[in-house]
């Protein structure tokens, strides 16, 4: 199995794979990051601006419903796309690459037992 793991390693698309799943995961929890926080700090510390106004502003007369309520839904949805976009990448690109270093490192491995 130690030999295994080593073919793993020292096959350059693992390093590839790893970088690429990486950058994408940190891209992505930065935007989730960002998008919650700029929402969340903008309405603490700057409650008297525009926006912070109008996030609080019914979105029609006589209803309960305000603008923050569906900017948090939107950022809702925002969050669910961002995650199947990733299942999306996890299961195309970075699992046919997975299966092809496996692949070979099995086959190297099977010919040096």
């Amino acid at each position: 199995m130690q030999d295994i793991y080593r073919q793993i390693f020292k096959d350059p698309r693992f390093h590839e794979l790893q970088r690429k799943r990486s950058r994408l995961s940190w891209t992505l929890a930065a935007i989730v990051i960002a998008n919650a926080a700029w929402y969340v700090l903008a309405t603490a510390f700057y409650p008297e601006a525009a926006f912070a106004r109008f996030w609080g502003q019914p979105i029609s007369e006589g209803t309960a419903t305000t603008w923050g309520i569906i900017i948090g839904l939107a950022q809702t949805v925002l969050f669910i796309l961002l995650v199947l976009y990733y299942i999306h990448r996890a299961n195309g690109e970075f699992e046919v690459l997975k299966e092809a270093v496996v692949a070979d490192a099995l086959r190297v491995a099977g010919k040096q037992s």
